[in-house]
């Protein structure tokens, strides 16, 4: 009998686990969420330098910027972000999401366009493969671009917007 019980028990755990885990579309829904909360909150004190821009990179990611000034490399374990900074684009440019768009041919799974006190913003998700997703995150003359699971979308778009939005466009 208590044999039955542990199976019973185990069935019972697994249904409650399976319950508990997102949905790609809840992923998403989550990922843009914190995405705008992120563009709409105070920029996070700078703590690194891409050429002449002060950035927010979190704890725990590495940082390499490369020798134009324009590009750097965000890296965590085997996972890689590249951030572009276009230092003649203001606060207020869609350079970097026009781009995004001109291939009409590209289906973006996820475009949503972010605007405050004149900002402009926006996360872009396209899938590539199975659970693997190019995410675009951007704002003005900034955008920081990476390869992710889906599992991973809310965490990155949460952070990398935080980054983009720490970048000071219009100095």
């Amino acid at each position: 009998m208590p044999r039955y019980g542990l199976i019973v028990l185990l069935l019972l755990l697994i249904g409650i686990l399976s319950g508990c885990m997102a949905t790609p579309e809840e992923q998403v829904v989550q990922g843009v969420s914190n995405a705008h909360a992120a563009f709409e909150s105070e920029p996070q004190r700078a703590n690194k330098t891409a050429g002449q821009k002060e950035l927010y990179v979190p704890a725990g990611y590495d940082f390499e910027e490369a020798s134009d000034g324009l590009s750097s490399l965000i890296t965590r374990g085997s996972d890689s972000f590249v951030l572009l900074v276009n230092p003649n684009e203001k606060a207020t440019s869609t350079f970097f999401y026009n781009l995004q768009k001109a291939d009409a041919e590209q289906q973006w799974v996820v475009d949503e366009t972010f605007q405050q006190n004149g900002r402009f913003g926006f996360t872009m998700v396209k899938e590539i493969a199975e659970d693997r997703l190019e995410l675009v995150v951007g704002t003005g003359g900034v955008k920081l671009t990476t390869v992710t699971e889906e599992s991973e979308l809310p965490r990155n778009m949460d952070w990398m917007m935080k980054t983009v939005r720490s970048i000071d466009s219009d100095e």
